[in-house]
């Protein structure tokens, strides 16, 4: 089997794997779960993964991966800084979905390693993005100038995962999605000048 081919037949089990993984919960799939699903042996299946921790370090890795990609098209496609912040809370709102009580809860307690390696990529991740995404508007004349924005981009990644990882993962998603983005609105109106307060009073409605 060629290289290309071990490839796509990896990912395309650490997509289904993963996908299972939100549907009935981490902790509760086990290695045969996942061979059922697939309809693989299990020689099969540990050919590319020597255990279920390795199975799970994998595809949240690869989801890692994916969620980077598409955080990295949303700056390039976004020039505004104010329009960058509210598609990226589109996006958050999806990584929640994904990452809901089924995965991060076990993760966490089960797979610490992977999940101390998705929280620091995470916040590095976010946070730089949300630095150049601050300096952007404040060249844009956007934001204010007098803000530091790694500071402001630090204080607010932690107020974001506080609401994401915490109380709120009881939560419907139609209540979670007020909630972030209700704390989206109280940060953009916090760092904006004039001018960007009446950008985000014009597209604000249209955005949500």
């Amino acid at each position: 089997m060629s290289e290309s081919s071990t490839n796509e037949i990896k990912t395309s089990i650490l997509q289904r794997a993963m996908d299972m993984f939100q549907r009935y919960g981490l902790r509760a799939m086990t290695m045969d779960d996942v061979c059922r699903e697939l309809s693989m042996s299990k020689k099969t299946l540990y050919q590319y993964f020597s255990n279920k921790a390795d199975l799970v370090d994998q595809a949240v890795r690869h989801v890692f991966g994916a969620h980077k990609v598409a955080m990295d098209q949303l700056s390039a496609e976004h020039e505004n800084a104010i329009d960058r912040m509210i598609h990226r809370f589109a996006f958050l709102m999806k990584m929640m979905e994904s990452h809901g009580p089924n995965m991060m809860f076990p993760l966490k307690k089960y797979y610490p390693k992977t999940f101390d390696w998705l929280f620091e990529q995470r916040q590095r991740t976010m946070q730089n993005a949300l630095t150049q995404t601050i300096k952007d508007g404040q060249a844009q004349r956007l934001f204010r100038e007098d803000l530091d924005p790694e500071l402001v981009a630090r204080i607010h990644f932690t107020t974001m995962v506080g609401l994401a990882d915490g109380e709120l993962q009881s939560e419907s998603l139609a209540e979670r999605r007020e909630v972030i983005w209700t704390a989206i609105t109280l940060f953009i109106r916090s760092i904006s000048t004039a001018q960007g307060l009446q950008y985000f009073n014009e597209i604000k409605d249209s955005k949500r």
